[in-house]
């Protein structure tokens, strides 16, 4: 019987995907794990977890993957071609502007120019070269029009509406969050901004922490379970995918999109 158990196990981990493997581990750690005399029990159940923390992994990266390649190619196919406004960059019809990022002096542009995301340090600080959070892009272009409307954003307000957010609690366990929050509590007056902008760059920008604050849910969302879809402007599961065939967010990252019946290609192997 012990061999018999060794056969199953093997056969199981070869041809079960990884939601059949963890119920399969379950299945087996609550009936039959209490058979532990057999002489091999222990060595392959250590085999077996192996395997799992293994695909695991993989199906980890794979899920990494799908969220930043599209971004990455997006970002380098946008660089590669720079504005020559003569309006100051104060529209939608900026190139730059058009792509979510700020013009440089390889611009024609100029001096004039009124591109929001040149003036992000409102946000995030002076010192800092933080870029915005794709959900705190779309946001601040639905809001703001040109630069000089990021100055009727109210800072602090902002502040205190992510503070009250139901999830905020969520970060008590954070250690940057902690120490944030330990200063905070005693802030002087004349550091109280730059205090609140150290909270936007762990909050608001692309280097934010392991949470980031949703304005598609006006809530936290946690970098590992939740991503923003630059293309459908709203902030999704991390099972769901942008499916290229219907140009729309499909449910199931091992399954078809419902509409198109195109596959993620990330998840192409399954």
């Amino acid at each position: 019987i012990d061999r018999f158990f060794q056969i199953i196990l093997l056969v199981v981990c070869t041809i079960s995907n990884y939601m059949y493997i963890v119920s399969f581990k379950y299945i087996y750690t609550t009936v039959i794990g209490s058979i532990t005399t057999y002489p091999s029990f222990h060595i392959v159940y250590s085999i077996f977890n192996i395997y799992l923390t293994m695909l695991n992994e993989e199906y980890s990266n794979k899920t990494e993957k799908r969220k930043t390649s599209k971004k990455s190619t997006y970002e380098k196919k946008m660089k590669t071609k720079k504005c020559n406004c003569r309006s100051g960059c104060s529209k939608r019809s900026c190139y730059c502007n058009k792509s979510n990022r700020g013009c440089d002096s390889s611009c024609g542009c100029g001096s004039s120019c009124q591109n929001l995301f040149n003036h992000l340090d409102y946000f995030f600080g002076e010192d800092s070269k933080c870029s915005a959070h794709p959900c705190f892009v779309d946001w601040l272009v639905k809001n703001v029009k040109t630069a000089d409307g990021l100055q009727n954003i109210d800072r602090e307000a902002l502040h205190q509406k992510i503070m009250n957010c139901g999830r905020f609690s969520e970060l008590s366990d954070d250690e940057d969050f902690q120490k944030w929050s330990k200063k905070w509590n005693r802030i002087e007056a004349n550091e109280k901004l730059s205090h609140i902008q150290k909270f936007f760059r762990m909050l608001l920008s692309d280097d934010a922490t392991e949470h980031y604050y949703s304005f598609c849910n006006d809530d936290l969302a946690e970098d590992d379970c939740d991503w923003h879809c630059t293309i459908c402007k709203t902030c999704r599961d991390w099972r769901e995918w942008h499916c290229d065939g219907c140009n729309k967010c499909a449910y199931g990252t091992t399954l078809p999109c419902q509409r198109c019946e195109r596959k993620d290609q990330m998840f192409s192997f399954w």
